[in-house]
């Protein structure tokens, strides 16, 4: 396998006829897989189809990786370890040009100030998000999107079982998964030569440090996001998952190539209606109290999980009852019993 990153000369056939066309690529980061950068030609297309042959220079010297792709893989391994099983890289420009695209940055509605104009939402003030940090690189840096299936449980259980005072711990879910996630990428970030890097955070709700990780999660091609329900579905995992974190780090981007397209719908349109029901009534129901992070009534719980369990996608990874619910809930009692019943567990492999 060749360096990830590594830029090379591609020839292939040309999307314009039956002849040749070469463009500028880089090594993926599985060091094997070739992707395109650069098309010369002003009509673009790269090629069709793989390229025939590509084109290195070579260095008298041993190559070393230009991105921190090579340690990617010990990465992901280390956060799966400890049940956050969803990982998936992005260019740092991907997420806020799409922001922009949207009128969702705060750099596109900048211009509101200066001219008295009515944005197009028609809202006075319009919710707005900030770009994610780029250290300098003009969008090329390289971030990742980490998250988790139905994995997450058992292992997080399993470590709030071995805190001193599981019950004293606050917002342990969040506690758990930021310890790990911290613990990776400072791993990461060391063997990559000690780089920057920045950690925004799922449950941060400040309007500097934001991220919506759902459109994250679309640009990166890692899920299919419905705009109208807010819902994110995995291919594998259905909408059973959960985001944690945003990593930007101090690294080019270059080896992951062209923005991958926008998943397709992974509903039916049966259960795309069905889901829409639910996210109404889900709606209704919020909106005769007030959403917030650390909580909501079992009841409510159970109406946004029937909106998801109208996906079948994905349904073999469903969150189990107690898990569906404290993540809606947070209910502390969920916890105590789950607790409980794990020593339980133990004590009988004891004897």
């Amino acid at each position: 396998p060749s360096v990830p990153g590594s830029l090379c000369i591609a020839r292939g056939d040309s999307p314009r006829g039956a002849h040749g066309h070469v463009i500028v690529a880089c090594i993926g980061p599985d060091g094997t897989s070739v992707l395109p950068l650069h098309d010369p030609h002003p009509e673009g297309g790269f090629l069709v189809g793989p390229p025939a042959w590509i084109a290195m220079y070579g260095a008298r010297e041993p190559a070393r990786a230009v991105s921190g792709s090579v340690s990617h893989a010990a990465l992901a391994e280390e956060l799966r370890s400890g049940g956050l099983d969803v990982l998936s890289p992005l260019r740092v420009s991907w997420y806020n040009e799409y922001l922009q695209a949207l009128g969702l940055s705060t750099g596109s509605t900048t211009y509101l100030d200066s001219s008295g104009e009515q944005h197009a939402s028609g809202e006075p003030a319009p919710f707005t998000l900030a770009p994610l940090p780029d250290y300098g690189r003009r969008g090329n840096a390289l971030a990742f999107l980490i998250g988790n299936s139905k994995a997450l449980w058992a292992r997080f259980l399993d470590w709030l079982a071995d805190q001193p005072d599981p019950a004293a711990v606050k917002d342990p879910v969040d506690t758990y998964t930021a310890l790990l996630i911290r613990r990776a990428v400072e791993r990461y970030a060391a063997a990559a030569g000690s780089v920057r890097y920045d950690i925004f955070w799922a449950c941060d709700m400040s309007r500097e440090r934001l991220v919506d990780m759902n459109r994250a999660s679309r640009v990166c091609g890692l899920c299919y996001f419905s705009d109208e329900m807010f819902l994110s579905v995995h291919p594998t995992f259905g909408s059973w998952i959960a985001f944690r974190a945003v990593v930007v780090v101090d690294l080019p981007a270059t080896c992951l190539g062209i923005p991958p397209a926008h998943l397709p719908p992974l509903l039916t349109e049966e259960e795309a209606f069905s889901a829409k029901k639910a996210f109404a009534a889900a709606l209704q129901a919020s909106s005769k109290g007030e959403l917030v992070v650390d909580g909501m009534p079992r009841e409510l719980a159970h109406k946004w999980a029937a909106m998801r369990d109208c996906v079948s996608l994905g349904r073999e990874h469903k969150y189990d009852d107690r898990q569906s619910v404290y993540h809606y809930t947070k209910d502390a009692k969920i916890l105590a019993n789950c607790l409980a019943e794990l020593e339980e567990c133990r004590r009988a492999k004891r004897r």
